[in-house]
């Protein structure tokens, strides 16, 4: 049998050439999903802090006990941010599955 002829190769070059990228988009596809998600479950554990820290700096100029109120709802805080970050990871979980 005759060796094939170069435009059939080329075709099959161009193919595994093809193929090689996509598994290379698929990688950073999945680099960036989970970039995403760190992100996110970064944001859903200090957006609680930063609200309960505001909270309690504003309640303790208006009842003047300065550091009081906002250590506690400061720990109530960090208490919402875990809790957040935990629902978050259940949601990625399901989707995962």
């Amino acid at each position: 049998m005759s060796e094939l002829p170069q435009d059939i190769k080329d075709i099959d070059k161009r193919i595994s050439d093809l193929k090689n990228a996509k598994e290379k988009r698929k990688e950073k596809s999945q680099v960036s999903i989970l970039m995403q998600q760190a992100f996110r479950f970064a944001a859903e554990f200090v957006s609680p802090v930063i609200i309960a820290l505001a909270l309690g700096y504003l309640a303790d100029g208006y009842f003047n006990t300065k550091p009081i109120i906002m250590l506690i709802l400061a720990v109530f805080g960090c208490a919402a941010g875990v809790l957040n970050v935990y629902k978050a990871a259940l949601e990625t979980d399901k989707d995962i599955r």
